[in-house]
């Protein structure tokens, strides 16, 4: 899954075109925040609309979902119905195979792609005894080892012009799991009440979201609360661009959340925009905090990272030594905060607010 962690990395920087989608919602739906999907509960099951994350005003895909047997699946970008409660699915993404695996429904995993970057013990142990099948890339998986597992459906991440090739000729129903689109961590993190519907485990999945919801909404309480407003910058050049996330992305929302000053809020999109290093140090050279994620098998350290561009160390953060660092490839990042953003906000909070201590687990102080 390199490549689909290099891709996650990056998708802010990739999707400059997303600023936002239609918001679909609508008086009577089961979600209440999420802007690109909703699901309307019928008498045998539910009917979803799935809005296009690219092209504000269209749809990107509509299901209906019954509990009736008499469904005939062909794949089609306009309406397709599916036979629900899911008990056999092939899973692309190890943030979906996790909360599966919370929703306890564990049992329903037919296949996993990727399993390298899958970090759940369960899943793992699994997968060592053969009940879990190795599904191959996430990119291009193994349609033969997709086809011998009969799965009910297959849930893939959409991307941009991008179709599924073989996968939409098996007849096998493809889910398209857009939550990754969302722009603020609830409404992306309200996709479990979807996806718990799918499984039989609506009361379950409910109850999680909730759990979630409260938590982040004390969290950000209490970040309200402080004084100070640290300056925050993030990441660092891709080639000769340094991709900036908009302040109503996902990471900009939350940023403000723990009581931060985003240097870049004034950008209202929700995608990334290609900024000059000389943009960038104009505006964030005397940032406070400086937050980084890295895949690299090397450690990152301040010298590698002047290393590899020396006007990092022009930066205050670097100066100071306050830069903060995630290795993706050592913590299960995505695994776990894309469902669990009350996680990754208490972090931000005890990092821009020190007296406000919730323990750290994603990121640490980049050493020397």
């Amino acid at each position: 899954m390199k490549r689909r962690i290099t891709i996650l990395l990056c998708i802010a920087a990739l999707l400059c075109g997303c600023n936002g989608g239609t918001q679909f919602q609508s008086q009577g739906g089961i979600m209440e925040l999420a802007s690109h999907i909703t699901v309307h509960q019928e008498n045998n099951g539910y009917y979803v609309r799935i809005a296009n994350p690219w092209k504000k005003g269209t749809l990107l895909h509509t299901y209906t979902f019954t509990d009736s047997l008499d469904t005939d699946y062909k794949y089609s970008r306009n309406e397709n119905t599916v036979h629900v409660p899911l008990k056999r699915v092939v899973v692309m993404t190890n943030s979906m195979a996790h909360l599966l695996v919370e929703l306890g429904v564990e049992d329903c995993i037919a296949g996993v792609c990727e399993p390298e970057y899958i970090s759940d013990s369960l899943i793992r142990a699994r997968l060592a005894d053969g009940t879990i099948a190795d599904c191959g890339n996430s990119m291009y998986p193994t349609v033969e080892k997709i086809m011998e597992l009969h799965p009910d459906a297959i849930m893939v991440s959409p991307f941009e012009q991008t179709g599924y090739g073989q996968l939409e000729k098996l007849g096998i129903p493809l889910l398209e799991c857009a939550d990754y689109m969302e722009t603020s961590p609830l409404s992306r993190a309200e996709w479990i009440r979807f996806y718990g519907r799918l499984f039989g485990a609506a009361v379950k999945a409910d109850s999680l979201f909730n759990k979630v919801q409260q938590d982040y909404t004390a969290l950000k309480e209490t970040a309200s609360k402080t004084i100070s407003r640290p300056k925050v910058m993030l990441d660092t050049r891709s080639g000769s661009a340094w991709y900036v996330a908009g302040g109503n992305s996902t990471i900009g929302r939350m940023i403000a959340d723990a009581g931060g000053d985003y240097l870049f809020k004034d950008n209202n999109g929700s995608g990334s925009v290609p900024l000059s290093f000389e943009t960038v140090f104009e505006r964030a050279q005397d940032a406070d905090v400086w937050l980084l994620k890295n895949s690299g098998s090397v450690k990152l350290t301040y010298s590698l990272l002047e290393q590899d561009f020396k006007s990092y160390s022009s930066f205050k953060p670097f100066k100071e030594r306050n830069i903060w660092v995630c290795n993706v490839n050592q913590v299960p990042y995505f695994e776990l905060t894309s469902f669990h953003p009350e996680m990754l906000l208490g972090e931000f909070i005890s990092i821009f607010h020190p007296e406000i201590s919730s323990g750290r687990y994603f990121y640490h102080p980049l050493d020397e």
